[in-house]
């Protein structure tokens, strides 16, 4: 099950650290980032954390999200490629 909205930081361009921050929504990435940091995030890749923190990408949440039955396909509401926060919350 998905459970936030998160987005991963790349934190040093050489080394490549990264650091998983969950969030309300996908926008916040770069003020959170600022604010934790000091600077904007050398890069981010958005996606979601499941109840057992794995991080899944937009792509990957959107499967996930339909197997265990967080959205479902309908007539009114064809299924999804790439889930956004919006579409959970």
């Amino acid at each position: 099950m998905i459970v936030s909205a998160a987005v991963k930081l790349i934190l040093d361009d050489y080394a490549g650290s990264e650091v998983c921050i969950p969030v309300h929504r996908h926008k916040d990435r770069i003020v959170i980032g600022e604010q934790l940091l000091g600077y904007k995030p050398f890069l981010d890749e958005k996606g979601f954390l499941t109840d057992k923190g794995e991080f899944l990408d937009c792509w990957e949440a959107a499967d996930h999200a339909y197997e265990c039955g967080q959205l479902v396909e309908t007539a009114e509401e064809p299924r999804i490629d790439k889930l956004m926060s919006e579409d959970l919350w």
